[in-house]
């Protein structure tokens, strides 16, 4: 019998409802299903990174700084992508990967090219993806999974594998499909790991795509790898995981695969983001072996389990949440937010408002209407703006044409001038960072998985706060304030920036259509949407 979950189960007790899932359970009976008989076997993370090349280059700084982690911020999209490359090309003994999207594209295929490569010289890779956003085919992943260093491993997969019927399985089981794994760590032989918000996608390493995404990841070096380790294995020997050979092997979506396969044959000819890396490669490699940049400092990772809510809990699992309201409490001058994805409620405003009347400047930079790519988000948090403003809260949105780091070189093909941020930083009293995948917004909170560091350095969260400063500004970012006459409050919201040097203002959101402006009032006026933002 279907069980029928979420705000939306109601609709679905009625007769009408019982009649539709019966004729939707009968559409799905000749549907490809996940296969429910296969279980993987356990398998755990390489724990001697001494007897490597990148443990044993790590030996003399680690002992320099016992106890102490090494970080070192990666700034921008071809760097993020060039390392990972780097780091897959270094590595002797293993590979976890661990990501909520990794697309079929320029990037994609580049990265896997490297990932092959590695298996090929007896490297063990494992590979988790989450189900839900998954664009490689099951007939690529397959392959792909067929090397025999190689694993892949399906999180949460959706039961009926054609996308067609994803939605209508969500309202009748979005308790347990709703549930999705953000994490984003790519880690090479139990010694050093990327962590922070980029997926892999052309979007977030400069390539070719509609607009790309300003965001920030982290090399981390030493003990905390332990701490990533233990995680991954957490994930991949999970009951919510599956092998990828419970999918349906045979299904492949029309044309993904030879595209693929065309970018792929394209990277190994020397072509896209492989002639940006032929020219850098033993740069980033002599960077990753001599340990440059990095700062050593105390942090860990703190991630989320992978199944949050336990059958008959009545709360779910919340180490992230937990850890950054522990921060809040020590901060006494200024925490800065750069998220993504805002969405306060009533108790986060209330919570941030506190911290102004208690002498705490609170800075918080989030997408803009034009920018945002979520545009059920930014109705979530739009309600909230005049009510932040009021209590305190300084409120800046990223436009869409800031511009972003720019990247030391350029091969891929032609990035989109249009910016979006994706970034998820928090930086206590400039000392204390946090960088991750989690967002503040209620599936950040409540129901996605989320994994990050938090870490304990006033050298680090001045070179964050030396990039963020630059997207906070006018150039880059509106500042939003209440309208007011003669200093009385009027209601209403002004934005303000620069343009061409010169100071300008508005009383409507800047540089958005009225498609997205007809978008954000229709997903305003859905009950209850705000619980799964």
């Amino acid at each position: 019998m279907v069980r029928v979950e979420g705000c939306l189960g109601a609709a679905f007790r009625t007769l009408a409802g019982q009649l539709l899932a019966i004729g939707l359970a009968a559409l799905l009976a000749g549907c490809a299903t996940l296969r429910g008989d296969l279980r993987p076997q356990p398998s755990y993370a390489f724990d001697q990174p001494e007897v490597t090349s990148l443990g044993r280059a790590y030996a003399k700084p680690q002992a320099l700084h016992p106890g102490l982690s090494g970080f070192r911020l990666i700034n921008n999209g071809v760097s993020a992508l060039m390392t990972r490359a780097a780091m897959a090309d270094l590595a002797e003994r293993s590979i976890d990967v661990q990501y909520y999207i990794f697309d079929p594209d320029e990037s994609g295929a580049f990265l896997l090219g490297r990932l092959m490569a590695a298996a090929e010289r007896g490297v063990q890779v494992r590979i988790l993806l989450d189900d839900y956003p998954l664009a490689l085919d099951e007939a690529t992943l397959a392959a792909i999974d067929a090397h025999p260093l190689v694993e892949v491993r399906i999180f949460n997969p959706y039961r009926y594998r054609n996308r067609v019927f994803r939605s209508m399985e969500s309202l009748f089981n979005l308790e347990q499909v709703g549930r999705r794994m953000h994490n984003k760590v790519f880690a090479v032989d139990g010694q050093i790991a990327i962590l922070g918000g980029r997926n892999i996608s052309n979007q977030y390493m400069e390539g070719e795509a509609d607009a790309n995404f300003r965001d920030i990841d982290v090399l981390a070096a030493g003990p905390v790898l332990k701490e990533v380790a233990a995680s991954f294995d957490s994930y991949w020997n999970s009951s919510i995981v599956v092998p990828v050979a419970a999918l349906d092997p045979t299904r492949a979506e029309a044309g993904v695969d030879s595209r693929f396969e065309a970018l792929r044959a394209e990277a190994a000819a020397g072509h896209g983001p492989y002639a940006e890396y032929v020219l850098r490669k033993n740069d980033f490699m002599r960077r990753l072996l001599g340990a440059d940049g990095m700062i050593w400092a105390k942090g860990r990772a703190i991630v989320e389990p992978p199944v949050r809510r336990v059958e008959g809990a009545s709360k779910s699992s919340a180490e992230i949440a937990r850890a950054l309201a522990i921060a809040r409490l020590g901060t006494s001058n200024e925490i800065v937010y750069q998220v993504a994805y805002f969405v306060p409620g009533e108790k986060g405003v209330r919570v941030l408002s506190d911290m102004v009347a208690r002498g705490v400047r609170v800075r918080v930079l989030t997408n803009s209407l034009a920018s945002t790519d979520v545009l059920a988000v930014h109705a979530g948090y739009a309600r909230y703006r005049e009510s932040l403003l009021r209590g305190g809260i300084e409120l800046h949105e990223y436009r869409a044409d800031a511009k972003r780091p720019e990247p030391a070189g350029h091969r891929m093909r032609r990035a989109s001038s249009g910016s979006a941020l994706h970034a998820k930083i928090v930086i206590h009293d400039r000392k204390l960072v946090w960088i991750g995948s989690a967002n503040f917004d209620p599936r950040s909170r409540h129901i996605n998985t989320e994994s990050g560091l938090l870490i304990e350095s006033d050298v680090l969260a001045a070179r964050i706060m030396s990039s963020v400063e630059r997207d906070f500004s006018l150039a880059h970012s509106w500042m939003l304030s209440l309208r007011r006459d003669n200093e009385a409050v009027l209601g209403g919201l002004v934005w303000k920036g620069e343009i061409d040097g010169k100071e300008v203002s508005f009383d409507y959101e800047p540089g958005a259509s009225l498609l997205r402006h007809l978008g954000v009032l229709f997903y305003s006026l859905i009950p209850g949407i705000e619980d799964l933002l």
